[in-house]
């Protein structure tokens, strides 16, 4: 057997986190617990002692694990994007070919990371911007657990990111992705996605209706999955060593199952 465990990180301060492992034998990956947490929630503490206890595990995060690069940035002083030699940065020049001081820029490589570029423009996923709008605390976090848990698990060797809806997206389609959290037929369309997943079966205990009413167990759950897929080279590998050295989120490489 081997463990995967799935994490839908929200804020450090609330409620929302929610955590799932499941073990592979063969062809079947088994949810055998799930949930917001029983005694208290997910905090920062219980969820890196709990992660730290599954050392040999595979763990997917739905969280930015990485900083976009002028974050990171290292340089005395900054030549702005438009003269800045990073090879990254000079990536994300070179593809806004329409760029123009008085336009609107297309992307902003101190909130963006080139792989939420490339799940957009090429895959048609939207993800969320590293450190968009609302998004800072929780990148925050996930790289505050990324450095609490640095010597057991190294990212995109144990530890990868996952993006739920990018999961649902390349495996059911656009349409499913759109309405699995949104629709008045939420629980049934995300039981005809768990019914659709290759493999998936759910310990005794571990019971489905627990998920199909609630957006972050169901999500931590498709997490885990994804590291599943991704353990069998089943996911789509960064287009080259620069955009790895950038952060990647990890979707299956299938568009259908």
């Amino acid at each position: 057997m081997r463990t995967f465990i799935g994490v839908d990180l929200g804020g450090g301060k609330g409620k929302n986190t929610a955590v799932a492992r499941l073990e592979a034998e063969g062809d079947v990956i088994r949810v055998v617990d799930y949930g917001t947490g029983r005694e208290s929630p997910w905090f920062d503490e219980p969820l890196i002692d709990y992660l730290r206890s599954f050392p040999e595990g595979i763990v997917g995060i739905d969280a930015p694990l990485t900083l976009p690069v002028c974050v990171r940035c290292t340089l005395p002083f900054c030549p702005t994007a438009r003269r800045c030699e990073v090879p990254i940065v000079s990536w994300f020049r070179a593809r806004d070919v329409d760029w123009s001081p008085r336009k609107k820029p297309r992307y902003t490589p101190y909130t963006q990371r080139a792989t939420e570029v490339i799940l957009h423009e090429e895959h048609q996923i939207l993800p969320r911007e590293t450190l968009g709008q609302g998004m800072g605390p929780l990148t925050s976090r996930a790289s505050h657990l990324c450095r609490a848990l640095s010597d057991l698990f190294t990212l995109d060797k144990n530890l990868i990111e996952v993006y739920p809806k990018a999961t649902i997206s390349r495996l059911f389609g656009e349409r499913t992705a759109a309405r699995y959290k949104r629709s008045g037929a939420t629980a049934q369309t995300r039981l005809e996605i768990w019914n659709g997943l290759p493999g998936l079966e759910f310990a005794p205990g571990a019971w489905r209706e627990d998920g199909l009413n609630n957006d972050h167990k169901f999500d931590a759950v498709i997490c885990a999955y994804t590291a599943w897929l991704w353990s069998q080279d089943k996911c789509l590998p960064p287009p080259n060593d620069l955009v790895a050295s950038d952060g990647w989120i990890w979707i299956p490489k299938t568009t259908t199952v």
